[in-house]
């Protein structure tokens, strides 16, 4: 599979992810009933790419990252707020006029708002609406029962501290950001579960290879043994002969026993790869590869690979991302380290009615008649700004000596040098990963053509040797020997072989991620977005003043 072919890999498995985000897909049928399965590479990394549990993993990590997006937005979403209630309170007098017995006071309130966060500037605004209906014993009420109302508006607008940056758009730009990255951690990851599937399809061929090398093998030495046993019979070979061969046969029958068993074991490593863990009938089916290594095509320009994938490799750009992140908190820091200055500003108007108490004579008088307004009056007043309450102000606060927000600076700027070097690192790595993989396809592609010819004059010699050994003129040991280095050969050419193909995958895959080291999986990252709940504005005001609400 080319570089190309790997990038259509990745397409399908975002595309894949899409239509899997999209609701649930019609079953594929499955070969659990077949007892052998013709799979070409091309099917076994659809499979996977579909199948494979570790890669369905990140595949949600991009799901839980675009929750967080939405987490973190939640903190521009306007939140509305509203009470209501009774409340009894029964005083002692103050004062001899008002009696002996308690003044009973009791309310019906109600409250309803909205308020929100500003998603540029960070400002707060609210809006609330309050009524209330009052009754009370005291004889000096003017109001029996006593009804209220009213309406405000008050914003908050942070001039210096908070203004550039707050922590609600900090987490929000950190959380699109992360969301980007696990986009790229799962191309990463079907990068690399995409060379492992390509390793274990040409292990797995290379091992069923091997059988078929230490099959020919046996089949060699069992009739080397029929022959001795024909020539023992007849007093022309000594018996210690026959015994010598009956030993080798028995070694690579060994052999052959081995050579099945790594193979199983391989077919099983490519079937954990790419079966779905629905199936648990996969396990019985036999897998042959049917494809065949492609011909050796000449390396691509390395140091032009090099410069490409230092700058785009997914490693790499994940790390660009930390860095922005890192960046990010040194902004967002630097402006907390402000003083926090804020312009406070609210309206309110309001509504009185009721039952009002008429009185004439000295205090508290005495009641001469009644005279009511109703609610729809009230309302009237309110939003004719009879009784308007308005402020308008800054307030201002800042830490004496070092701040939590000046040391958070010192350590986020460290944290982004922190950063920077690990992609200088990663760079490194990434030029030195590339050069090494170029250099470990020639040595491959040179050990198998040595490895061929090595095969190549085993198999010649042992021909030469059969037939002397036909007509007298060598041993039994020799023929042996000749058999033995024949496997040898054709085991090492398998190897070379396997290597070059595990090379070339390599190089291609390192092109664009890194490799995962022996008990690697292709995790996922965590990240959190706070609850930041949202203010409520409500103007500034003289301290001990009754004009605040």
């Amino acid at each position: 599979m080319t570089s190309r072919n790997l990038h259509r890999a990745i397409a399908g498995a975002i595309a894949f992810s899409a239509a899997l985000a999209a609701g649930p897909a019609s079953a594929q049928v499955e070969p659990s009933n077949t007892d052998s399965l013709q799979l070409t590479l091309e099917d076994a990394v659809r499979r996977a790419v579909e199948h494979n549990p570790e890669l369905a993993i990140v595949r949600l990590e991009t799901e839980v990252d675009a929750a967080h997006v939405g987490e973190a937005q939640s903190a521009y979403a306007p939140v509305f707020a509203s009470t209501v209630g009774r409340s009894g309170n029964t005083a002692p007098p103050l004062s001899s006029f008002l009696g002996t017995g308690g003044i009973a006071t009791n309310d019906w309130f109600s409250s309803t708002g909205v308020r929100q966060r500003l998603p540029w500037g960070s400002g707060t605004w609210n809006v609330s609406w309050d009524a209330s209906r009052t009754t009370s014993t005291s004889p000096i009420n003017s109001f029996e029962p006593l009804v209220l109302s009213g309406l405000q508006l008050a914003f908050s607008q942070p001039l210096l501290k908070d203004r550039k940056m707050d922590s609600a758009r900090q987490q929000y730009i950190i959380a699109r950001r992360n969301q980007d990255s696990s986009e790229v951690h799962f191309r990463e990851a079907v990068v690399q579960t995409v060379a492992a599937v390509k390793q274990a399809y040409w292990t797995l061929k290379a091992s069923l290879a091997n059988v078929t090398v230490q099959q020919r093998s046996l089949e060699l030495a069992e009739e080397l043994v029929n022959q001795n046993r024909v020539r023992v019979r007849f007093g022309q070979s000594p018996p210690l002969d026959l015994t010598q061969v009956e030993a080798e046969v028995a070694q690579r029958r060994e052999n052959l026993i081995r050579a099945k068993a790594d193979a199983e074991d391989a077919e099983d490593r490519l079937r954990r790869l790419i079966m779905d863990p629905g199936d648990t009938s996969f396990w019985q089916v036999r897998m042959a590869p049917v494809d065949e290594p492609a011909g050796r095509a000449p390396l691509p320009d390395v140091n032009a690979v090099i410069a490409k994938a230092v700058n785009e490799r997914y490693d790499v750009a994940r790390a660009r991302n930390e860095v922005s992140n890192a960046a990010t908190n040194v902004e967002f820091y630097t402006n907390q380290k402000l003083p926090d200055v804020r312009v406070e500003t609210s309206f309110r108007g309001s509504g009185l009615g009721g039952t009002q108490l008429l009185r004439t004579g000295e205090f508290p008088g005495t009641i001469v008649g009644r005279s009511s307004t109703g609610f729809g009056d009230v309302l009237g007043q309110m939003f004719n700004t009879d009784y308007p309450t308005w402020s308008f102000g800054l307030t201002v606060s800042y830490p004496l000596g070092r701040s939590y927000e000046k040391v958070s600076l010192v350590r986020s700027q460290v944290e982004r040098s922190q950063a920077a070097q690990r992609v200088a690192s990663l760079q490194l790595q990434v030029a030195e990963s590339i050069r090494q993989a170029a250099r470990q396809v020639r040595s491959a592609a040179e050990r198998e053509d040595a490895a061929r010819a090595g095969a190549t004059l085993a198999k010649e010699r042992l021909d030469a040797e059969r037939r002397r050994y036909d007509v007298g003129l060598s041993t039994t040991f020799l023929v042996t020997q000749a058999q033995r280095d024949l496997l040898q050969a054709e085991v090492a050419l398998l190897q070379a072989s396997l290597d070059y193909q595990s090379s070339i995958v390599n190089f291609e895959a390192l092109q664009l991620a890194p490799p995962l080291s022996a008990g690697d999986t292709v995790g996922v990252r965590g990240s959190n977005v706070v609850l930041l709940p949202t203010a409520s504005p409500r103007g500034v005001f003289r301290a001990g003043s009754s004009s605040g609400f």
